[in-house]
């Protein structure tokens, strides 16, 4: 059993977890922040501030719970100890017969209830009856701002994804699937840089549900020279580093909404089959948000199936993993991913991995679900068409099909969605 001394030491350790009694879990610091005086940026540092405090207090108590029954336990050891040392004090233990020296039995642990993590909001409130138009131009965008920059893939994978998220305020209404552009600044031959579409990364509630903001999916471009293999800043990508080196609160000039042609079904139990590599990927993370992450009237309605086929040249290079772990985990029966790596991955010739190969393996599961009403989704650099479609006309001519014809009927039935770039 422990000395006196040790078990104080402990019990003092201990206490120092205990909440402070008729204390509020968290305080609110919205007051303490002026918007007319600091703007939206100072908003959102308290807003993040109030969640690590919230955080913070809640991870406290978690562990006081925890150790509760030891605190319990303890505090009975220690109570014992007194007893014994008054005892000696005194001279003696009681003889037999001797009336014992009553000890109180420490009070049981009492259970804390912790808050409960916050249910998520049911989303209904940007539920358009039309598909929104483009409501700003390049030569008037609208100024906006960087929320917040992002990388986006793991330390090995190649090149840099970040994951951007730009404020809207509502002032620019999108759906899943369409996009929006980005006018870079400075000027070139003392006219305004030309805007270069993103295809958006998130739903219409954007990440955090409020309906103000917008996601995009940016790989950085970069130019290596190949006779020194050193890069070459003249050259670089001028958007796309802006946004990767951006910070929250940097300017940001957007237009749009544009783009019609690789939304949604309208139909909630139609199957979809989506493909793409690298920043491809953006309108799908929309796509599987809405259907499977959000409480939306979407997510409630969707009886079909969602298939992705994703491609990347190393594991750290598949964007969001977490999400389609989610998707996967929430509807088991109605969420597929089929990854194709391949720098870790083989073909069945003992060649790389790319997605083309997969779409070859899993042919006539494609082909029954394309049969049977399902939308076909192809996303990414322009490179990856020709592969993509070379796999479905290799399929179709086992399968005694014309591609052109297959895919001509597909497109007039609004079932085949291409966007490349």
């Amino acid at each position: 059993m422990m000395a006196p001394m040790k078990l104080l030491a402990v019990l003092a350790c201990v206490n120092g977890l205990r909440p402070p009694a008729n204390t509020p879990l968290a305080r609110d610091t919205r007051a303490e922040y002026s918007k007319e005086s600091a703007g939206p940026q100072i908003d959102l540092l308290a807003k993040q501030h109030r969640m690590t405090v919230m955080s913070v207090e809640r991870a406290k108590l978690e562990v006081y719970a925890a150790y509760a029954p030891r605190i319990a336990e303890l505090e009975a050891q220690l109570k014992i100890k007194e007893l014994e040392a008054q005892i000696a004090a005194n001279g003696a233990a009681p003889a037999n017969g001797a009336a014992a020296i009553p000890i109180a039995p420490s009070a049981p642990a009492v259970p804390i209830a912790l808050p409960a993590a916050p249910a998520a909001p049911a989303l209904d409130f940007l539920e358009y009856a039309e598909i929104p138009k483009t409501a700003f131009k390049p030569t008037a965008p609208y100024k906006s701002a960087i929320r917040s920059v992002k990388r986006a893939i793991g330390p090995d994978a190649p090149g840099e994804i970040c994951h951007v998220v730009v404020t809207t305020e509502g002032k620019l209404p999108y759906v899943e699937g369409q996009s929006v552009g980005v006018v870079p600044p400075g000027n070139k031959g003392g006219k305004p840089h030309q805007q270069r579409l993103y295809s958006i990364a998130s739903t219409r509630y954007g990440d955090d549900g409020a309906g103000d903001s917008v996601s995009l999916c940016v790989r950085r471009a970069v130019y290596v020279d190949p006779e020194t293999g050193k890069e070459d800043p003249a050259k670089k990508g001028i958007c796309s580093n802006f946004l990767c080196d951006g910070s929250p609160g940097d300017t940001v000039a957007l237009t749009g909404p544009v783009g019609k042609g690789l939304l949604l079904p309208e139909s909630p139990d139609a199957d979809i089959i989506m493909v793409a590599t690298g920043t491809g990927v953006a309108p799908y993370r929309g796509f599987v948000k809405r259907l499977f992450d959000e409480k939306t009237p979407a997510n409630d309605a969707f009886t079909g199936r969602a298939w992705l086929f994703f491609g990347g040249p190393t594991s750290d290079s598949i964007l969001y993993p977490e999400l389609w772990d989610a998707a996967k985990a929430s509807k088991p029966d109605q969420f597929d991913l089929t990854l194709a790596i391949s720098r870790e991955q083989t073909n069945k010739d003992g060649g790389r991995m790319y997605v083309q190969h997969r779409i070859v393996e899993h042919a006539d599961e494609i082909f029954d679900r394309l049969d049977n009403g399902a939308h076909f989704y192809l996303c990414g650099l322009k490179g990856m068409q020709p592969g993509i479609e070379a796999a479905l006309e290799e399929v179709c001519d086992k399968k005694g099909l014309v591609f052109k014809d297959w895919a001509k009927a597909l497109k007039k039935d609004k079932r085949y969605h291409v966007e490349v770039y």
